[in-house]
């Protein structure tokens, strides 16, 4: 039988044919070389100083937090613009930009109004993915501007992102303890340090043979006169080298994250743009909006910017909130947003769809006819029980209780022994259940994993300070606010210490730093109290009980406290 060949669904709307992008000298850059280099290639040389700098005057999760609410949430927008705003595209896949949100937005909302952690950890394992696809996307867009269009070559490069990543994360200590936290505290079942070690062994064999092969196919191609882009190979060693750097060296998660997720938003961001200003100039057909917002202009990129920026507070507005109840339900709505990016950008970008590759400024000419229709229907089920049948599953599981604290951290370590976010909360766990001489062990082993980690140098100052050795529990609490100095329980736990040594004015002036930080702390107001008292100040202690108990009225170290001093004042008088 002869090849069926497969003709257009004729119900299947269709956007209006572009014109064929002009030629020009044939660049081999989406912009020009030095704005290509300065936001889709060369761009970590750009943030790495900014976000040194950063460094010196914010903490990890303020850095964060601003990076996650303007970047990360803010990118959001473009995709959603053009998915709702195309109408041609938003007729082709109505019933996927129908129906997506409400499954996706209904379990997001659920699962956060009920602290399930399941929704939290696909949505890590899913932005992975859509990062790495983003990458392998301008792999393939610089390989189409000179002409290299060959299968094989795009499986190998789709092949090195994969494992290249995927490599990162099994190697990053921080990434490792956070995905088992989060698999452990949704309910998942225990995974063996054996297993962990299998597949990372597995892993990493697979990405050593996908290298040979795509520098093995890379010099094939040379030879034959096929050569790839360089602007792609450059990208490609940037890439994976500033996301090894921003997981694997990097020993703060939250500034590694911020690291590359800044890079990802930039090329995000300027791809979008490029690709609307071609799109305005050859289509006249685009929406009002599209039309106005996409023009040569630096004032309309500052409002494109703008736009973006506004999305991304909404971010800042859950912590904010006196509703628990509010707070998680935007949050899940928030989380809802995140999946429904990655979800549309897999498939509303596609580098082979012939109206993308003309606004991309490639040409239809440059590649092989590929029918521009989606996975077929069983396919994309396959991809959407990917997603829901492990969040069924976790959720399910997690209704029924997660396992003990000190049981999950234990298997943490076995799995992640490098890890010393690890060790420092199995050092916590310990602490809780009085095991100090061995919390001391993985707390001091945290420390020599990572000098800079503030959290186990204050965990274990308190675990010292139990063993009665003040002064090397004092040293640690002074290295953890020096590292940290907004951590307010270490300021708390150093003031205890001075005290014990009698040392009643520093132990004071701490705790009054601490409170400068966190007022409302009733442990540390109450420890001030007492160490007011030692000085003779009966009256200011006393203030300081009862306004402990103007903010938490149910703190009862301060209560009982409050009414011996002032049965011993009524005495005195």
């Amino acid at each position: 039988m002869g090849r069926r060949t497969r003709t257009a669904n004729p119900a299947k709307p269709q956007e209006p044919a572009l014109p064929p992008a002009p030629s020009g000298r044939g660049s081999v850059w989406i912009l020009d070389p030095w704005r290509d280099v300065a936001l889709i290639v060369a761009t970590p040389v750009i943030i790495l100083p900014a976000i040194w700098l950063a460094e010196d005057r914010f903490r990890p999760d303020q850095i964060y937090l601003f990076v996650a609410s303007f970047g990360a949430l803010g990118h959001h927008l473009p995709g959603m613009m053009r998915a709702y705003g195309d109408r041609f595209l938003f007729e082709r896949f109505k019933y996927r930009f129908v129906l997506t949100p409400l499954l996706l937005g209904g379990t997001c909302l659920l699962f956060a109004v009920r602290q399930l952690n399941a929704i939290v950890l696909v949505a890590y394992l899913w932005g992975v993915w859509h990062g790495l696809m983003q990458t392998y996307g301008f792999l393939r867009i610089y390989d189409a501007k000179v002409g290299s269009v060959s299968r094989l070559t795009a499986r190998l490069d789709s092949a090195v992102c994969v494992t290249w990543f995927g490599a990162a994360v099994l190697l990053a200590p921080t990434r490792m303890t956070k995905i088992l936290t989060d698999y452990y505290q949704a309910g998942g079942a225990v995974v063996s340090p054996a297993i962990v070690g299998v597949l990372t062994g597995v892993w990493l064999i697979a990405t050593g043979l996908v290298t040979l092969g795509f520098v093995g196919h890379l010099l094939y191609d040379r030879a034959r006169g096929n050569a790839q882009s360089p602007a792609k190979l450059v990208l490609l060693a940037i890439s994976i080298s500033f996301w090894w750097y921003s997981n694997v060296a990097v020993s703060n998660m939250l500034v590694g994250i911020a690291l590359f997720e800044i890079f990802h938003d930039v090329q995000y961001l300027t791809i979008v743009w490029i690709f609307n200003l071609n799109r305005v100039d050859r289509n006249p057909g685009v929406g009002r909006f599209t039309r106005f917002l996409f023009r040569r202009s630096w004032g309309l990129a500052g409002l494109y910017v703008g736009l973006v920026a506004a999305y991304g507070s909404l971010n800042l507005i859950p912590p904010g909130l006196s509703s628990q109840t509010l707070s998680r339900s935007l949050m899940g709505v928030l989380t809802a947003s995140a999946l429904l990016h990655f979800y549309y950008d897999g498939f509303i970008w596609k580098v082979r769809e012939p109206a993308v590759r003309e606004s991309l400024g490639l040409g239809a000419q440059r590649a092989r006819p590929i029918e521009p229709s989606g996975p077929s229907g069983w396919a994309h089920g396959l991809k959407w029980a990917a997603f829901i049948l492990p969040v069924a599953w976790l959720g399910s599981a997690e209704t029924r209780g997660p396992m003990l604290a000190l049981e999950r951290d234990r298997m943490i370590v076995q799995a992640v022994p490098h890890s010393a976010e690890a060790r420092n909360k199995l050092g916590g766990a310990l602490l809780l259940r009085g095991q100090v001489d061995e919390a001391i062990e993985h707390l001091q082993e945290a420390v020599r994993l990572d000098p800079k980690h503030a959290g186990a140098h204050s965990n274990l100052g308190v675990a010292l300070a139990r063993l009665g050795w003040l002064a090397e529990a004092i040293d640690h609490y002074r290295e953890a606010l020096r590292l940290d100095p907004r951590q307010t329980q270490a300021y708390s736990n150093l003031g205890n210490v001075l005290l014990q040594q009698g040392q009643v004015r520093e132990a004071i002036a701490r705790f009054n730093e601490g409170l400068s930080i966190d007022p409302a702390d009733p442990q540390a107001r109450t420890n001030l109290a007492g160490a007011l008292l030692q000085e003779g100040r009966i009256d200011e202690a006393i203030s300081e009980l009862e306004q402990v108990l103007r903010v938490t009225p149910d703190f009862q170290p301060a209560r009982r406290n409050l009414e011996i001093l002032l049965h011993q004042r009524q005495r005195e008088q």
